[in-house]
């Protein structure tokens, strides 16, 4: 009975944050300049995907700090997106180069 009452539950709003945005707009455009828009286009589709499935189950992947409510997903071997699940509202904190000094991720996580 709990699984099918959580199925009717309605899909929260996925809010993505200016520096998520940045961060996307910087990875389109590395992807644009190196490789070719069949990555663009795979890259998308996993965006796209992770947004329903965070918005309908946004506890599916696990903590990255669990006393702030930050999750994360790894949506390539590079970039892991961090996220806060919000009482009616998913946040998009940003998405993270791997590659990048970790004191960056600590200040954007504040």
């Amino acid at each position: 009975m709990k699984a099918m009452a959580a199925g009717n539950k309605r899909p929260k709003k996925v809010i993505i944050s200016p520096q998520a945005k940045e961060d996307i707009n910087n990875i389109l455009f590395y992807l644009s300049q190196n490789w070719n828009q069949k990555s663009i286009d795979n890259f998308l589709k996993k965006l796209e995907i992770f947004y329903y499935l965070i918005s309908i189950n946004p506890r599916l992947f696990g903590y990255f700090n669990k006393k702030q409510n930050i999750r994360k997903y790894a949506i390539t071997k590079q970039n892991i997106i961090y996220y806060r699940n919000k009482k009616d509202e998913v946040q998009i904190i940003t998405v993270f180069d791997v590659r990048q000094k970790p004191t960056k991720l600590k200040k954007l996580l504040r």
